[in-house]
């Protein structure tokens, strides 16, 4: 496997505590939650669709230092009282993870305790893409925008017409890039 690294808050870990990240487990998808109800005397239950849980992230740390000042330094990265923690991995440049420290740091005794597994969970299961903004006027009519999104999730652009002239609009096309 390919050397792989993860950003922290803006920090890449090999660089800054002496640990290598050597592996990650992040599910395909978060667990699906069933919103259903069961009312007594009816058979069955009414569904209301299913939604998203958080979704957890595993990483696991091969201590290449100073085993006790790299767990320390580990161990300040991943405190929970930092919060959320954006997390960037280098084979996924533009994907912002926002997870948790959740669980117990812990490590694989088969490789001496040099291998520290922490445990994190993303509340908004769904990572974030580097915003990419543009702004522009329409200056004539028709013209054609082209609108890029490299996010995980599809999301309708906000568009906002102003008339700032005293002819009234009497038609206008607004189409969406994505139509079922």
């Amino acid at each position: 496997m390919e050397d792989f690294d993860v950003s922290v808050n803006g920090e890449w870990i090999s660089e800054v505590t002496g640990a290598i990240l050597v592996w990650r487990n992040i599910p395909g998808l978060p667990e699906a939650i069933e919103n259903s109800v069961e009312i007594a005397e009816r058979d069955g239950a009414i569904d209301f669709g299913s939604t998203y849980g958080a979704r957890p992230i595993g990483l696991g740390f091969f201590i290449v230092g100073d085993y006790d000042t790299t767990v320390g330094l580990l161990m300040r990265k991943f405190n929970t009282r930092r919060g959320q923690l954006d997390l960037v991995f280098s084979d996924r440049p533009g994907k912002h993870y926002f997870g948790e420290y959740r669980g117990t740091m812990s490590w694989d005794e088969s490789t001496g305790n040099r291998v520290i597994d922490i445990p994190l969970k993303m509340y908004d299961p769904f990572p974030e893409s580097d915003e990419q903004i543009t702004e522009l006027t329409i200056t004539q009519s028709p013209q054609v925008i082209s609108i890029e999104s490299a996010g995980d999730e599809r999301a309708s652009p906000v568009i906002v017409l102003t008339n700032t002239g005293t002819t009234t609009l009497t038609g206008f096309k607004i189409q969406n890039e994505y139509k079922k």
